[in-house]
């Protein structure tokens, strides 16, 4: 007798052991109950998730001799032959191969007549979007009125080719993806049933390398024992699937992330002498990078499907970097991937590729950024308010004193000479015990020479004393109050700490030489 290859020998037989679909599974059990089977269904997903398998058990459910019933029983000749594939009442083509009009116009003819020895006639076309235009054209009066002994179930991985005419005449069932979990749970069973010796690894491996699909997880189970002698290990897995060590990938992350470049080079070279593609390299590295984006926002997430310690590993790193860091590098890999597809040096497209990640994480994420410069502004605030209240109430008094003597100087100098009021008016007056100075420019000062007008000035000031006129100073009609200037003083020391942050420096613009 030949070899039953494991997809085939561990195919469900009944709805309950389907795994991962029992929003299908359930809603067709509940209308045979009922008695509502459609006349025309689509079964719609990714590959090797149960389409063509639910099909058949439906067959066997509504031809059952103890049915219709919501499980068949597997024991009577009608759901033994739908099983083996000999039953005459079940028609199960392959949409790929026969697709065009002629072979619909057969069924159209077939479908006339009664059941030879069942209930229903169903027919079970695979791959359904291979038909041709006019072959589905000639499927939509037979879908429209069918006789009611005539069921239709067709399978596809890409409904969007199926043209609406026909989707409007059938109930869709869409099935999902399985899960990374309950792929590892089924193929535990099988291999403690087959008896097989394969360490967790090996089987982590061999469920990630199925993307979902329990027949190709079944598949290349088939291909591993067939390799390797038992206990078959995750090397002789990685080895016949050429697939990545995923602690090189882990690795490679981390180097990324740690900017050590010379690690990242070492796993770029040691990739290359394996003579293993870089492509495929980059492709997973980007994934691991989203398993850490989702970890990060979340570590108790079911969006990763990862074994544990890998999941370990990743929560690690995703404590040590924020989010926007690890955000700003994910953009950087998604933008880069098409060049790296279409290069036709794909090694140094990668090493540049990693270099400048890596060096893209030399720099200070924003949010640090943020974080000192509001570090510094605090402190700086602290630095003000810890400032001796004597002091400054005496230094606020004392610039009091002074506005109220120039108001009163100006106000006394506009009633005794107007003239003078335009020449002194931003004039700065510095007081002291035994001296008055005033500060302007000797063309302003040239007017008090006049021994009149000087006479007016000093009865204005009020104060017995030396009067000293500075003409020395370069003065400016709009002078800074004392209140700017203090906040000059301290928007200073704010800059020296910026600039101590970034290491930077202030630099002055010289002029360009004539």
């Amino acid at each position: 007798m030949s070899y039953l290859v494991l997809a085939r020998k561990w195919r469900p037989q009944f709805f309950r052991e389907v795994a991962a679909q029992s929003h299908v599974t359930i809603t067709l059990q509940n209308a045979i109950k009922a008695n509502r089977v459609p006349h025309a269904m689509v079964f719609c997903g990714p590959r090797g998730v149960g389409k063509t398998t639910v099909a058949r058990i439906l067959a066997k459910a509504l031809n059952c001799e103890k049915g219709p019933a919501p499980e068949p029983c597997n024991q009577c000749p009608s759901c033994r032959e739908i099983a083996q594939g000999t039953f005459m009442d079940v028609y199960e083509m392959d949409g790929a191969s026969n697709r065009g009009i002629d072979e619909i116009r057969e069924i159209r003819e077939n479908v006339r007549y009664l059941p030879s020895s069942s209930r229903y006639k169903v027919y079970i076309i695979d791959e359904v979007h291979m038909l041709t235009k006019e072959a589905f054209n000639a499927l939509l009066k037979t879908l429209e009125e069918p006789p009611p002994h005539v069921i239709f179930i067709f399978a596809t991985t890409e409904p969007h080719k199926i043209p609406s005419t026909i989707m409007s005449r059938c109930q869709c069932y869409p099935f999902r993806r399985i899960s990374n979990q309950i792929l590892h749970q089924r193929l535990k069973e099988v291999i403690t049933q087959e008896k097989i010796k394969i360490d967790q690894e090996a089987l982590w491996i061999i469920v990630r390398a199925a993307d979902g699909s329990l027949r190709d997880a079944l598949s290349l189970l088939d291909q591993v024992v067939s390799f390797s002698a038992p206990p078959i290990q995750g090397e002789h897995v990685r080895a016949i699937l050429g697939l990545f060590d995923t602690q090189l990938i882990l690795q490679a992350l981390e180097a990324i992330l740690k900017t050590d470049i010379n690690r990242v080079m070492e796993i770029v070279s040691h990739i290359c002498e394996q003579g293993e593609d870089l492509k495929e390299f980059y492709r997973q590295l980007v994934m691991y990078w989203r398993h850490l984006l989702m970890i990060k926002i979340n570590p108790q997430t079911s969006l990763v499907d990862l074994p544990e310690h890998e999941r370990a590993q990743l929560a690690t790193l995703a404590q040590i970097y924020p989010l926007t860091h690890l955000e700003q590098l994910f953009d950087i890999l998604l933008a880069e991937e098409q060049i790296l597809r279409n290069s036709t040096q794909p090694r140094f497209v990668l090493e540049a590729l990693l270099i400048k990640l890596t060096e893209f994480a030399n720099i200070v994420p924003i949010d640090v950024i943020i974080k000192k410069l509001s570090h510094v502004e605090l402190k700086t605030k602290r630095s003000k308010e810890s400032e001796r209240p004597e002091e400054e109430s005496e230094r606020e008094s004392l610039i009091q004193e002074d506005i109220i003597f120039k108001k009163a100087f100006l106000k006394s100098l506009k009633r005794e000479c107007p003239i003078l009021v335009p020449v002194l008016e931003n004039a700065p007056v510095i007081r002291n015990d035994t001296t008055i100075t005033l500060k302007i420019s000797k063309t302003k000062a040239k007017l008090l020479e006049d021994k009149q007008l000087w006479q007016i000035l000093k009865n204005c000031l009020g104060k017995e004393g030396e009067i000293i006129i500075d003409t020395n100073h370069k003065f400016k009609e709009n002078h800074p109050k004392i209140d700017t200037i203090e906040e000059n003083k301290k928007g200073l020391d704010f800059l020296k700490q910026v600039l101590k942050i970034f290491g930077g420096e202030v630099v002055t613009p010289s002029r360009r030489k004539q």
